[in-house]
């Protein structure tokens, strides 16, 4: 029999700072009224899933956001760990930035025919990655490529932690770096990055990763 590590990975619910329309990188930011009721309604949707363990960042929007989750769960309260290669892409000087303001420095530095070239790319969120190491200047940001090695990297870790169990793990983790992980297994990503507090679930069996759903709300039945 096949057996199948069940990934359910959802970015955290919405905080301050995305109320803001700030970016929001390695910088902490508590969750709004709206982000708690996100991760209560997800919580919802996921209460028959009998989750073995639950894996967050170590930034605290993802924890609150995993124990929102968990709460609404009627299958137990599995143990929750803290991975610091789930945590999001910093974006260096630009934390904390406005988003439009940010505007007129990708004008500048990067020119309109550029950009818009690269958000028609299908690999976008990789684009948008690229785009911040080129507006950064001084290449503190990490490329897609390290983003992808990095989460790819956790993912594996835990799947070597239930090796020969067939089991579901929730990881609750961040928008780009999720984004960019499900773009590289081809995965068809919304253009302003997953939604928050929606899951995707991806298999892993046999050493490969395997979409079964993006950016979903999806009613399922209890997996033992």
């Amino acid at each position: 029999m096949k057996i199948v590590i069940h990934f359910y990975l959802v970015r955290h619910g919405q905080t301050r700072l995305n109320r803001s329309r700030r970016l929001q990188g390695t910088t902490n930011s508590p969750l709004t009224k709206k982000g708690i009721r996100m991760a209560k309604r997800l919580g919802k949707e996921l209460e028959n899933i009998r989750f073995e363990a639950v894996y967050t960042s170590d930034l605290q929007r993802t924890q609150e956001t995993a124990r929102y989750i968990l709460a609404e769960n009627k299958q137990g309260y599995p143990p929750i760990y803290s991975d610091p290669d789930l945590r999001e892409l910093s974006f260096g000087k630009f934390e904390e930035a406005n988003n439009f303001t940010m505007v007129p420095t990708a004008l500048r530095t990067l020119g309109l025919r550029k950009i818009l070239r690269d958000f028609a790319n299908e690999e976008h969120v990789s684009e948008l990655t690229e785009l911040f190491r080129t507006m950064d200047g001084e290449e503190e940001i990490e490329t897609s490529v390290h983003l992808e090695q990095r989460f790819t990297r956790a993912l594996k870790t835990i799947a070597c932690e239930y090796e020969g169990k067939d089991c579901n793990i929730l990881i609750v983790t961040h928008g780009l770096i999720l984004s960019n992980f499900l773009e590289s297994l081809n995965g068809d990503v919304p253009l302003f990055l997953v939604d928050n507090s929606r899951a995707s679930r991806v298999d892993y069996a046999d050493g490969k990763f395997e979409i079964i759903y993006i950016n979903q709300l999806k009613q399922e039945g209890n997996r033992a």
